[in-house]
């Protein structure tokens, strides 16, 4: 089962939250924007109050995660994350990078747990947002298909993207400080700097060096805030590394002096980014 999404997400002054009712009168305006509605395959026009709220009951519902988006407090649009994606962007706010900033922190926050692969619907037409998508790493259906689009009642043509969880991890691999070092999911072209790293008697839950590699590919990142991260300081060595499972993380590192010089420093950056306990 997924976690719950988020009802904040904030990346300096760009903020996700929640529709209320004291949205709808922008949202509405939004709407009856032909620059905007005309890609809505479900909005309809003219765009109304009884429209405005279904809008947020829809917003409501378990697993809808409707949110607007707000730039420097001023309300630029909004997104839904679920089982699908859409979004809208008021013009004025337009090739401003906006919009990818916000699906780069939805989609981050959908795929933090473990779940289904995400699609999102584009107008054929719709070049921008088709170029968002591309940017972002979905992956272009190969199939064309219709949809009806409530604004002109009429089926028109389409296109379906889709992110799955470990795409977008590999893409988009999370990376956090701890202090003056850094911690990023492994790779197999790290496999040289970790066997240096492991025990030279084998000691559970590391594997042999001959074993690496698919000891990396088994516990590459996928969410959850479980998996192997390699630990490094400011000149790019690294000086271990970081197996997160459910049970809690275990620690290997190059040498007994970074043991004792770091691990308490990557314990606590561990319990700041993941919550992941002692």
């Amino acid at each position: 089962m997924m976690d719950r999404f988020p009802d904040i997400l904030t990346e300096g002054d760009l903020r996700l939250r929640p529709l209320t009712a004291a949205d709808l009168t922008v949202v509405t305006g939004h709407f009856n924007d032909i620059r905007i509605a005309r890609w809505l395959a479900a909005v309809a026009r003219p765009f109304g109050s009884e429209a405005a709220h279904q809008l947020l009951a829809h917003g409501a519902h378990p697993g809808e995660n409707l949110r607007i988006i707000e730039y420097q407090d001023r309300v630029a649009g909004g997104l839904c994350i679920g089982a699908s994606l859409w979004y809208w962007l008021a013009p004025e706010f337009w090739r401003q990078g906006l919009m990818r900033r916000a699906l780069k922190l939805a989609v981050a926050a959908r795929f933090a747990s473990a779940g289904p692969p995400l699609t999102a619907t584009c107008h054929a037409d719709n070049t921008a947002s088709r170029a968002l998508l591309t940017g972002l790493g979905f992956s272009l259906c190969p199939a064309a298909r219709r949809m009806f689009f409530h604004g002109t009642q009429t089926s028109e043509p389409c296109r379906d993207y889709v992110m799955a969880p470990e795409q977008w991890h590999l893409l988009h691999p999370p990376a956090f400080r701890a202090g003056n070092l850094s911690l990023r999911p492994a790779r197999q072209q790290d496999a040289p700097a970790l066997a240096r790293m492991l025990p030279a008697t084998g000691s559970a839950p590391w594997p042999g060096s001959e074993a690496l590699p698919g000891f990396i590919e088994e516990h590459r990142y996928r969410g959850s805030g479980q998996g192997l991260f390699v630990i490094s300081d400011d000149n790019r060595r690294s000086v271990g590394m970081v197996l997160l499972t459910i049970t809690g993380p275990r620690l290997c590192f190059l040498s007994e002096a970074e043991d004792i010089r770091y691990r308490a420093q990557v314990m606590n950056g561990l319990a700041s980014a993941f919550a992941t306990g002692s």
